[in-house]
């Protein structure tokens, strides 16, 4: 006779819906709350992976530009979808203050959802991580990046990355430890 298991007696949906999902509704809300009615910017994230595919060659017309800028469906981050997020991927390494503090929400909103999933699936969540872990070559640049961001913005940032240090898959949990030592000396 095989061990007692509780998801395949009570089923996976009741243990999905349990404390967990609580868990991440609750961080969800604080984010929501923290992030409302953060300014949009001028740049959508189609144009961020315009440019980190091709910026550097130089060869963005005018017309793709304009393009890229045209088809965002967002007026608040909340509006971000999770399929914008895949195609665009993380990009968060790219923006300046006012887009970093505009995209961040949306992206730590996605990444709760998606923490366990493997990197071959989603980078999203391991470059959110990335994003909010200063870097020792570049701290200035990041610190820059983090400028705009308030005290109850670092707290959720903080939540969020206590939530990833522990339930997140395993080969984030370490990186988001690490990043999460940095924003609770700034929350």
């Amino acid at each position: 006779m095989s061990a007692f298991d509780p998801k395949r007696t009570l089923g996976f949906d009741y243990w999905r819906s349990g404390s967990m999902e609580v868990t991440k509704r609750r961080i969800r809300e604080t984010i929501e709350l923290a992030f409302d009615g953060v300014p949009r910017p001028s740049m959508s994230l189609r144009q961020f992976l315009l440019t980190d595919e091709r910026g550097l060659a130089g060869d963005i017309t005018e017309e793709e530009w304009r393009l890229a800028g045209i088809i965002r469906t967002d007026s608040r981050w909340q509006d971000i979808s999770d399929l914008e997020i895949e195609h665009c991927e993380c990009q968060l390494a790219h923006m300046q203050a006012e887009e970093f503090r505009y995209y961040l929400p949306a992206y730590m909103v996605y990444s709760i959802v998606h923490a366990n999933r493997p990197i071959w699936e989603s980078s999203v969540p391991g470059g959110v991580i990335f994003g909010l872990t200063p870097s020792s070559e570049a701290p200035l640049y990041n610190l820059l990046q983090y400028s705009l961001l308030q005290l109850d913005q670092r707290n959720a940032i903080a939540e969020f990355l206590r939530y990833m240090a522990s339930n997140a898959a395993v080969y984030l949990r370490e990186d988001a430890e690490g990043a999460l030592t940095f924003w609770k000396e700034c929350a």
